[in-house]
């Protein structure tokens, strides 16, 4: 039912996009959004302003995927300047044009994963990977997609990997879920386990916790 002009349009946004989340979302322009589009459907190399080190500079790159998250838009692409993949959030781009030069497709990483490991490991100083003992779906209900990638680990289990800017906070927001769990890596996580162990006994003082049994009769 939509004009043939729009329904070109909107093939080009559903055939460029893929998703590792759902929610509500940073707000983008509309316009710039269906550019990329039409840019990875065209296989057109694009180029726009992009904070980098303080500075806003040109990027050039050929665009393969338009990528959301449970927080935001994504553009995956090959940067030509870099000659390597790199992710670019769409809310932080603009100048947005595409060139005259078409690009061959180069054999590429998927869009989704890769995207999804950028913002929740790669972007921060220390990443860590966790064995937790329970459903990878289970896990994935805790934990928003934007905030750790979770893999099935086998019957019962899952990988989870994340980063963040203090080893400790990881483990914690780990402990937190409730869950029977492992650290993989860094090995050095597991000395970081220990000591906090330690520091959390220490908190506890000589105070004996309550038998189960008088603190159920109690409440």
């Amino acid at each position: 039912m939509l004009p043939t002009r729009l329904r070109h349009e909107v093939r080009a946004l559903a055939a460029s996009v893929e998703s590792f989340g759902g929610g509500g979302r940073t707000p983008v322009d509309a316009e710039t959004l269906m550019t990329l589009a039409r840019a990875c459907r065209d296989e057109v190399e694009v180029e726009f302003a992009y904070p980098s080190g303080g500075e806003v500079r040109r990027r050039r790159v050929e665009p393969y995927r338009l990528v959301t998250s449970d927080r935001r838009w994504y553009l995956f692409a090959y940067d030509l300047d870099r000659a390597d993949w790199r992710s670019f959030r769409v809310d932080r781009m603009s100048d947005v044009s595409p060139r005259t030069w078409r690009f061959r497709p180069r054999p590429a990483p998927d869009a989704a994963a890769y995207v999804q490991e950028g913002v929740t490991s790669r972007v921060y100083p220390h990443q860590a990977r966790f064995l937790v003992h329970a459903p990878a779906e289970t896990v994935r209900a805790q934990i928003p997609p934007s905030a750790a990638v979770v893999r099935p680990g086998g019957p019962g289990r899952c990988e989870v990997q994340a980063g963040a800017a203090d080893l400790d906070l990881l483990l914690l927001h780990t402990a937190r879920l409730g869950h029977d769990f492992e650290v993989l890596d860094p090995p050095e996580l597991a000395e970081r386990c220990h000591a906090l162990a330690r520091r959390l006994l220490a908190a506890a003082g000589t105070r004996a916790p309550e038998p189960a049994a008088r603190a159920s009769a109690s409440g």
